[in-house]
């Protein structure tokens, strides 16, 4: 799989951290590569796994926290990469595109959101990258990881890994996703020392109202044997994958009133 990790290195390089255009030109020329997104939905459910990456279709319809929580990711990561003594500019043109384009509940969501980033923003920081695409290979026998880390922060020798989550409730963590990002960390920065951080964001509708808090900074405890078992557990994806994909079928389970693709899934 070593020319999957070339081709998608040069693709990385010439699109120049473009997070959207790197995930669009994966799926249009089927370079082969796992992503934890891929690993937990062929965990959560075969067939969702399935309808969303072999036969490339979108949820119908689109549930609106897709195109939120991807706006919010957009707006938080204008943020950081503004100069400090600029970003007053960005929170003013980050609303106007809020006012162009959300109504309604969505832009509430949206406004109070940012509006609670900035007061839990990361500061007195630097800034190593926004939106960070990556790709890693992990075994001879699979295809390469990648990934997008969100926030990735130094001071004095620690790095910091960020990774922002929005939702109407703050969910558990998974620990694959970090494992993957401080592997590809420790190969980058060998001798720094890293800690691994989810920044939650609660969809509210008004913040001088609310009974529980509308953030929520999780620390997530880094050991040397968090990489043995993710590998190990995307190894056991990989095989769910390369037999979805090789005879075109897949099992249907999982939890259908959580997945935004019940409605394809019944037709």
């Amino acid at each position: 799989m070593t020319d999957s990790v070339k081709t998608i290195e040069v693709l990385i390089d010439n699109l120049d951290g473009d997070f959207d255009a790197f995930a669009e030109r994966l799926k249009a020329e089927q370079i082969p590569h796992l992503s934890f997104s891929q690993i937990t939905t062929v965990e959560a459910c075969q067939y969702r796994y399935y309808l969303q990456y072999v036969l490339g279709l979108d949820p119908e319809p689109l549930p609106d926290y897709f195109t939120k929580g991807k706006l919010f990711h957009q707006m938080v990561a204008a943020f950081y990469r503004t100069e400090t003594g600029k970003r007053d500019d960005v929170r003013t043109r980050a609303f106007q595109v809020l006012a162009d384009d959300n109504t309604g509940e969505s832009r509430r969501h949206l406004e109070n959101a940012y509006l609670v980033h900035i007061d839990h923003c990361w500061q007195d920081y630097e800034v190593i990258s926004v939106e960070k695409p990556f790709v890693m290979a992990v075994d001879p026998a699979l295809p390469p990881c990648v990934g997008v880390i969100d926030l990735v922060l130094r001071k004095d020798d620690r790095i910091i890994l960020v990774d922002h989550k929005t939702g109407r409730d703050f969910y558990p963590h998974d620990e694959l996703q970090m494992s993957i990002y401080v592997e590809y960390m420790r190969r980058m920065f060998q001798d720094a020392s890293y800690e691994f951080y989810y920044d939650q964001y609660r969809w509210v509708n008004n913040l001088s109202r609310i009974r529980k808090p509308a953030f929520q900074r999780s620390g997530v405890r880094i050991t040397s044997c968090n990489w043995d078992s993710a590998l190990e557990r995307i190894r056991r994806a990989w095989r769910l994958i390369a037999r979805i994909q090789e005879t075109k079928q897949a099992p249907r389970y999982g939890e259908c009133f959580r997945c935004p693709y019940r409605g394809t899934c019944r037709r």
